[in-house]
């Protein structure tokens, strides 16, 4: 019963996430057009909308009402989660490693991104910059450890309450 409360609480907690990530890939969505390698992103971005608001069915719907679900939803749920398994492993390894790099390295990171940039401002400094990686990095971090805890906990629910998922017999 307590991995159904940490479930249930998770998957509120997603939600929002879910929401902004719908709302960046609403935003990339046309320069994705013009540029085929952004679709990746934009795969992944849908695939977390998607098994965020699916498993928010199958609790809602499945669990707390016992009612029946449509085997498709569990499909949809697991596809998704896969795709979110890997987003989330993509996310943790990306903050780790930028955690890991020490502030003398993120530092000369910035500092030569920054020259190869000739069109920024003249009052923005590197710091700002590093400021804003490691605030980014954090938040990915979050994140994948919200998105991996849940998928795995999905994965338990869809076990404990496949029954929600059987096809009734025709009257």
């Amino acid at each position: 019963m307590k991995s159904l409360t940490i479930y249930r609480v998770l998957t509120y907690i997603l939600i929002p996430v879910a929401c902004f990530f719908g709302l960046m890939g609403f935003l990339i969505l046309i320069p994705a057009l013009g540029n085929p390698p952004m679709w990746f992103m934009l795969f992944m971005f849908a695939s977390l909308v998607i098994y965020t608001f699916s498993s928010l069915k199958f609790l809602s719907n499945g669990i707390d009402r016992n009612a029946p679900c449509k085997p498709s939803l569990r499909d949809w749920i697991r596809v998704n989660a896969f795709v979110c398994l890997g987003m989330g492993a993509l996310f943790f390894l990306n903050a780790v490693g930028i955690y890991m790099l020490g502030p003398v390295a993120l530092q000369d990171f910035v500092e030569r991104a920054m020259e190869s940039q000739p069109n920024l401002p003249e009052g923005i400094d590197s710091s700002l910059f590093v400021s804003i990686i490691k605030g980014v990095a954090g938040f990915m971090l979050v994140v994948s450890i919200l998105i991996l805890v849940h998928v795995i906990l999905t994965f338990k629910m869809l076990k404990q309450f496949a029954h929600v998922f059987q096809s009734s017999p025709l009257s």
